[in-house]
């Protein structure tokens, strides 16, 4: 009887180890709405994680998208997401919306695409310059209040001397604003996408407009007070009547992580993605512009450990 019992914990035991082992690690993404592109991306990555890296099975969400997103890494609900770079930067400084409530747990893991901030006005319109638009009383598309449209938006128009007490601010979406400016509603708009973005590139098929260039020495210089936004110039021809280069700013969409998250693992998933990239290509066109030599920049959060250790073996940081 005292032998059986022997066997049987035994037993149980190397039940227990073998369930240990060949245990699954599930990871939550964050991503955003289902209309965006976040979304797929964030599945795309699920799906390489998940065939990549042995033993771990990934699942990407549909989300608030950044704020939220941030919150939930810090609640533990989620395990990587995406955000945008200045709202993680507000988040990690205890800055704006996040006041309250510093998150100085989070750690980039990688950079993905440029999205632009664009200003444009009618061909016709007297306004050449973003400085031209203070004292002229103009109804200025600056995106839904509290977005990542609106605190650029809000923030580069200060660096001009510019406020909501110089201007007409209209409170509306890109697509609202595309729209206004169709029907001569708007007198500037204001947008953070993607380029080329469709809903400008629909624009520019009913109506001539203007893009109104942050001149690089003023986008160097918010550059070194918000390091998430960088200097960008977007080719002549992107757009229909496009006759130069526009001069503006951008921002890289960032992977986050809790500084808690496995080092070995970060590592891991950055070598999967990175190393399978062409199955995230195939997925959206977007994507394609994901590179490797970008994978850092604009990060506006430390870099977690196991990121360092992945961006140093392929050259990218000392």
């Amino acid at each position: 009887m005292k032998r059986s019992f022997i066997y049987i914990t035994l037993f149980l035991l190397a039940v227990m180890v073998s369930i240990g082992q060949t245990e699954e690690k599930r990871l939550v993404i964050g991503t955003a709405s289902t209309g965006g592109t976040w979304y797929p991306l964030g599945g795309g990555v699920a799906t390489v994680i998940t065939k990549y890296i042995k033993g771990v099975t990934a699942t990407a969400i549909p989300s608030g998208a950044s704020i939220e997103n941030i919150r939930a890494i810090n609640k533990g609900t989620q395990d990587l997401a995406l955000s945008m770079p200045d709202v993680a930067y507000f988040a990690y400084n205890g800055l704006e919306m996040f006041k309250t409530e510093r998150h100085e747990e989070l750690r980039g893991l990688f950079s993905t695409y440029a999205i632009d901030i664009q200003f444009y006005v009618e061909e016709k319109s007297p306004v050449k310059t973003i400085a031209d638009i203070k004292g002229k009383n103009l109804r200025v598309a600056v995106g839904p209040p509290g977005s990542g449209t609106e605190v650029m938006a809000r923030l580069v128009l200060k660096e001009y001397g510019i406020t909501y007490d110089d201007i007409r601010e209209q409170f509306i979406s890109h697509t609202e604003a595309t729209a206004a400016m169709k029907d001569g509603n708007i007198d500037v708009g204001i947008v953070t996408l993607g380029t080329p973005a469709p809903t400008l590139m629909d624009l520019t098929q009913y109506k001539k407009i203007r893009f109104l260039d942050i001149e690089p020495e003023m986008a160097d210089r918010i550059n070194k007070k918000f390091p998430a936004y960088f200097p960008r110039t977007i080719p002549a021809g992107t757009y229909s009547g496009m006759t130069k280069p526009h001069h503006t700013l951008a921002w890289m969409g960032l992977f986050i992580v809790h500084k808690d998250f496995s080092g070995d693992l970060a590592y891991e998933i950055l070598k999967a993605v990175f190393d399978h990239k062409a199955e995230l290509d195939a997925i959206h066109v977007q994507f394609k512009t994901i590179l490797l030599e970008n994978a850092n920049k604009g990060m506006s959060i430390p870099l977690h450990p196991g990121a360092v250790r992945f961006f140093k073996g392929r050259g990218m940081i000392k």
